[in-house]
C-alpha cells in the first residue's frame, strides 16, 4: 500500500490544571517565540495551535508587538487559529455556551485570516448528540477529537457522524491519541519501533490510506527536527509519501460514501477515559457557572433588548467580558473541576467575579427602567424575558420600604393582591452609604412578595406602582405536620417520608423524595463506590421536622432533614452514622402550575460522601427522555451493551449508567409520567422506578489508581486536594418535579422554570447613586411569538444592534413559526440570509433568526 503519512504538529494547550492560567501564560509567550521563529525559517510548514483562539489573546497580552508578526503567519497559513474560543467541555456547560464559544473564537480568528473550520476537540469528555448541527450551523464539516469512541459505534476511526437531527459531518477518532507521535525520535532504530507501533494502530482503523500522525502534547514545545525525523521516515517507509499536514487535507482524502454511519452521543469509554461522573465534581464551581449561564442568556441579554427600546444602550461590552470569563472556565478539566486546589479557587474567583458583573449589570437595567417612570417614584416593573405571551404566572419581588405595609397598583390604579414570603427590619445606613454620612437613623424593611401577573406580553415590560402604608401585612399561618395542596396534587408528610397524592388520578407517590447518603472512594474525575459501602436513606436514616406556609398566593412546606451519617470513609467501613446532618428543604405549590418547586439549603461537614435527591416515580421504563444541546433525546436507562463488554474487552473504565442531562430528566409509561427539572445539577441515574439525581460528593485527592470503576493508572496525578471535601461548604439547590405530566411538553416547561418574570422595585435607597437617563421612557416594546411547541434558546441583540432569536423544536414533527416583517434566517455568526415570512423546523432543528428594527 502506498499510503500517505500526514504528520500534523501541534500543540495542545491545557490553559490550567494542575498549574495556574498565569503559569501558561508566561510559557506561552516562550512558546510562540520558538514556533513562529521557526515557521518563518520552515514557510512549507503548518502549525496548529490547539483549535482555540483564546491563545492569541494570551500571547498577545504579554507581547503586543508581535500582533503583526503573527497576523502575517496565520494569513499565509502556517499558523492555524479557531474555531473555538476556549477548548471547552461539550456535555456539562449551556448550549448557548458552545454556540457563543463558537462566534467569538472564529470572530476573532477572522481578524488575523482564515480561521481554522475544523471542529477540534482533541481532549473533551465526551461529544453531545447536538455537535454535528451546530458544526455544520458554523460551516464546520469535520470533528476530530479522542476521547468518546469505541468498535460498538464503528469498525473504522474514519465515519460520518450524524447527529440528533439528521445533519453530518465527518468524524476522525485520533486512533494513537493527540498526543500519539509527540517526541518523535530522530534515531532511526528507535524512531522505526516507534512507528511501527503507531502505524499498526492506524493501519487498523483508517477508512483510507492517509495516517494521520499527532505530533504534540500537553504544552509540548514545537519538534524542531521535524524535517530530519520526516526524512527518516522516508527510509523507515520508501513506498509511503511522507509530509506535513493539516485536518482539512486529512479529510480530503476520505470517501464519504464508503464511511460508516455514527449516531448519539459519542461517549463510549473503550480507548480512553471518558469520565462519566464527573459531572458531580466541586458542584460549589458547576453551580456557580449554571446560575451566571442562566443569568446571562435568560435575563440580562433580552432584558438588554427591552431596555434598548427604553434608551438603555445594549451592553455588549460587559456580555462579551462576562462570556469570555465564562469560556476561561469552560475547559474540560476547568468545568470538570479535575484540578488542583489552587487552580480551583481561581476558577471560582473568576466565576464570581463574573456573577458581579452579570447580576449588577441586570440591577442596573432594572432600575433606569424605573427611573423613567417621571409621575412617581414608587414604581415597580415586571419584565417577561421570553418572546411569547404568558399567563396565569408569579413574579418574586424583593421591597424595600420605610413602613410594614404596602399596596400595589396595576397601570389603571386597581390593587393587586400579593403573598409574603418574609419581611426583616434593616438599617437603611448599611444599605446607602449617604444615611450613615448624615448620622440619619432610618429603619426600612424588606419584604419578599409573591405577586400574581395575569397575563403579559413577550419580551415586554409591565410597570406598576406601590403605596406605602401604615399597617401591618398579615402574617401568614405556619402549623406543623400539615398538607399543603393545589388542584394538581397534594403534598404531606406520612410516616417519616414525604408523600404527594395526584389530584387527578388519586395515585399516591410514598416518599416521593428522599436524600441518599452514600461512599466515594473516588477522585475528581470519577465517582467510586468504596468496595465496602454503606448506603443510607433518609426513609431509614433521619427525622423530618414540617412546617407549613398557606398564602393565597403559594403554599410552602418546609422541612427539616436531619439525617445521620458517618463523618468519614473510616467510620462508614465500621457502619457508624456518628454524624447528623441537616438538610433545609422549601417545597412550593402555586395555584395553577403542577410543578413542585423545591429550594434546599446544606452546609457539607462530612467528607468521601456523595448525596443524592431520590425521586421514587412510580414509572418502570427502560428509556429516560431528557434535554440535551437545544434538543431532546431518549437514552437508556441501562447502558447495557457496554457494560456487557467492558471487562472482557479492557475498556478504560466502566461506563456505568450515570448520565447527563441539561434541565430536565423523563420517565413516562402507559398509566403515567414522571418529571424532574433542574438548575444546575445534571448528573442522574435511574434505578428501577428512580430518579437519583446528584447533589454533591466529596473526595481527598485529584487522581488516584485501581478505582473500582476505573482500574489502571490514576487520571491526573495523586496529589492532595483538601479543598474537594468542600467542608463548611454552603449549598443551596434548586429543582422541581412534577408528575402526570404531557410528556411532549417538557423542554418548554424546563425553559419556563428557567426563565421566570423578573421584577424590580425602584428603591428609596442604594448602594450606588444614579441620574436618571432623559432618554429612558417606560417602553412598549414586545415581541409574542405563537411558538407553536418550539422553543426559545435565546434573544439578544447582534454587533450590529439587531434583535437576533435562537430557537429549536424539540417535537418529533415539523413545526412552522409565523414570523414578524423584517425577518431573515441567519447563521450563527449574526449574518442574514434570506427574507422569509415564515420559519419551518425539522424534529431537533436549530433556527436563527434576524429582526430589523
Amino acid at each position: 500500500m502506498n499510503r500517505e503519512i500526514r504528520i500534523l504538529m501541534h500543540t495542545h494547550w491545557d490553559r490550567e490544571w494542575y498549574f495556574t492560567k498565569d503559569e501558561t501564560k508566561v510559557l506561552l509567550r516562550n512558546h510562540m517565540q520558538e514556533v513562529m521563529e521557526f515557521l518563518e525559517a520552515h514557510p512549507d510548514t503548518i502549525y496548529i495551535l490547539d483549535g482555540q483562539s483564546v491563545m492569541i489573546d494570551d500571547y498577545l497580552e504579554l507581547e503586543p508587538e508581535a500582533e503583526t508578526r503573527m497576523k502575517q503567519l496565520i494569513e499565509k497559513g502556517n499558523l492555524r487559529v479557531g474555531p473555538w474560543y476556549t477548548q471547552t467541555d461539550l456535555l456539562l456547560v449551556h448550549g448557548e455556551s458552545v454556540f457563543r464559544n463558537l462566534y467569538y473564537g472564529i470572530r476573532r480568528a477572522e481578524e488575523f485570516g482564515e480561521p481554522m473550520l475544523v471542529g477540534y476537540a482533541p481532549d473533551t469528555f465526551g461529544h453531545a448528540s447536538q455537535m454535528p448541527q451546530i458544526y455544520k450551523q458554523f460551516g464546520i464539516e469535520s470533528t476530530f477529537f479522542w476521547r468518546g469512541f469505541s468498535e460498538l459505534k464503528a469498525e473504522k476511526s474514519d465515519f460520518l457522524w450524524k447527529g440528533v437531527d439528521g445533519s453530518e459531518v465527518v468524524g476522525v477518532n485520533l486512533a494513537t491519541g493527540y498526543q500519539g507521535a509527540k517526541y518523535l525520535e530522530e534515531e532511526p532504530k528507535e524512531l522505526s519501533q516507534r512507528m511501527k507501533k503507531i502505524m499498526s494502530v492506524l493501519d487498523n482503523y483508517s477508512a483510507s490510506n492517509a495516517r494521520l500522525i499527532m505530533n504534540g502534547h500537553d504544552q509540548m514545545p514545537i519538534q524542531k527536527n521535524i524535517h530530519h525525523v520526516m526524512e527518516n521516515i522516508k527510509q523507515i517507509y520508501p513506498e509511503d509519501t511522507v509530509m506535513i499536514s493539516d485536518f482539512e487535507s486529512y479529510v480530503d482524502q476520505l470517501d464519504r460514501d464508503d464511511l460508516e454511519v455514527v449516531t448519539g452521543e459519542l461517549t463510549d469509554s473503550k480507548h480512553a477515559r471518558i469520565h462519566r461522573t464527573i459531572g458531580s465534581t466541586r458542584m460549589d464551581i458547576k453551580l456557580l457557572n449554571t446560575d451566571i449561564e442562566n443569568n446571562l442568556y435568560n435575563v440580562l441579554e433580552p432584558l438588554a433588548v427591552i431596555g434598548e427600546q427604553a434608551g438603555i444602550p445594549y451592553p455588549h461590552g460587559v456580555i462579551e467580558k462576562v462570556s469570555k470569563i465564562l469560556f476561561g472556565t469552560h475547559a474540560h478539566d476547568s468545568i470538570g473541576g479535575c484540578n488542583s486546589d489552587k487552580v480551583n479557587q481561581d476558577i471560582k474567583q473568576r466565576l464570581l467575579n463574573a456573577k458581579e458583573m452579570v447580576d449588577t449589570q441586570i440591577e442596573l437595567h432594572l432600575r433606569l427602567m424605573t427611573l423613567g417612570n417621571k409621575e412617581t417614584g414608587n414604581t415597580i416593573v415586571v419584565v417577561n424575558p421570553l418572546p411569547e405571551k404568558r399567563s396565569n404566572q408569579f413574579v418574586e419581588l424583593d421591597m424595600l420600604t420605610r413602613t410594614k405595609g404596602f399596596r400595589i397598583f396595576d397601570s389603571n390604579k386597581e390593587e393587586i393582591g400579593y403573598s409574603v414570603i418574609s419581611q426583616d427590619q434593616e438599617d437603611a445606613g448599611l444599605i446607602d452609604r449617604q444615611v450613615a454620612a448624615r448620622l440619619l437613623d432610618i429603619k426600612v424593611y424588606r419584604t419578599k412578595i409573591v405577586l400574581p401577573v395575569n397575563e403579559i406580553e413577550g419580551l415586554s415590560a409591565r410597570y406598576l406602582t406601590f403605596e406605602e402604608v401604615d399597617g401591618e401585612k398579615e402574617e401568614a399561618t405556619r402549623k406543623s405536620d400539615e398538607s399543603i395542596y393545589n388542584a394538581y396534587g397534594k403534598l404531606f408528610v406520612e410516616d417519616n417520608v414525604l408523600c404527594y397524592k395526584n389530584e387527578q388520578t388519586h395515585a399516591i407517590y410514598s416518599n416521593i423524595l428522599s436524600l441518599e447518603n452514600s461512599g466515594d472512594a473516588g477522585d475528581s474525575y470519577d465517582y467510586s463506590p468504596p468496595v465496602n459501602d454503606w448506603v443510607l436513606n433518609s426513609k431509614d436514616c433521619g427525622r423530618m421536622a414540617v412546617e407549613v406556609v398557606k398564602e393565597k398566593h403559594y403554599q410552602e412546606m418546609h422541612i427539616n432533614w436531619e439525617l445521620d451519617v458517618p463523618e468519614n470513609k473510616g467510620l462508614r467501613e465500621k457502619k457508624e452514622a456518628n454524624l447528623k446532618v441537616d438538610f433545609q428543604a422549601k417545597l412550593r405549590l402555586y395555584p395553577n402550575d403542577p410543578k413542585v418547586y423545591v429550594t434546599m439549603n446544606h452546609v457539607n461537614k462530612t467528607e468521601h460522601n456523595r448525596y443524592r435527591a431520590v425521586f421514587k416515580t412510580g414509572v418502570q421504563t427502560d428509556e429516560v427522555k431528557v434535554d440535551g444541546y437545544m434538543s431532546t433525546q431518549s437514552k437508556p436507562v441501562y447502558n447495557e451493551k457496554p457494560l456487557s463488554v467492558w471487562e472482557k474487552d479492557k475498556w478504560a473504565e466502566k461506563p456505568v449508567s450515570i448520565e447527563t442531562a441539561q434541565s430536565f430528566i423523563s420517565l413516562k409509561d402507559k398509566e403515567a409520567a414522571f418529571t424532574v427539572y433542574t438548575k444546575g445539577l445534571k448528573e442522574y441515574e435511574v434505578l428501577d422506578d428512580a430518579i437519583h439525581l446528584t447533589l454533591f460528593r466529596t473526595f481527598s485527592h485529584l487522581g488516584q489508581r485501581e478505582l473500582v470503576n476505573r482500574p489502571g493508572r490514576p487520571s491526573g496525578i495523586e496529589i492532595e486536594t483538601p479543598d474537594n471535601q468542600l467542608i463548611d461548604e454552603p449549598f443551596t439547590f434548586h429543582f422541581a418535579f412534577e408528575v402526570a405530566h404531557d410528556h411532549s411538553e417538557e423542554s418548554h416547561s424546563a425553559k419556563e422554570y428557567l426563565t421566570p418574570l423578573v421584577g424590580y422595585q425602584l428603591k428609596e435607597f442604594n448602594r450606588f447613586n444614579i441620574n436618571p437617563r432623559n432618554t429612558v421612557g417606560k417602553t412598549s416594546f414586545k415581541l409574542s411569538l405563537e411558538l407553536s411547541g418550539l422553543v426559545v434558546s435565546s434573544t439578544r441583540l447582534t454587533a450590529e444592534n439587531e434583535l437576533f432569536v435562537r430557537l429549536f423544536n424539540p417535537q418529533n414533527e415539523d413545526i412552522t413559526l409565523s414570523l414578524p416583517k423584517a425577518a431573515f434566517k441567519a447563521t450563527p455568526m449574526e449574518r442574514k440570509e434570506e427574507e422569509v415570512n415564515r420559519l419551518t423546523l425539522a424534529p431537533q432543528e436549530i433556527g436563527n433568526i434576524i429582526i430589523q428594527n
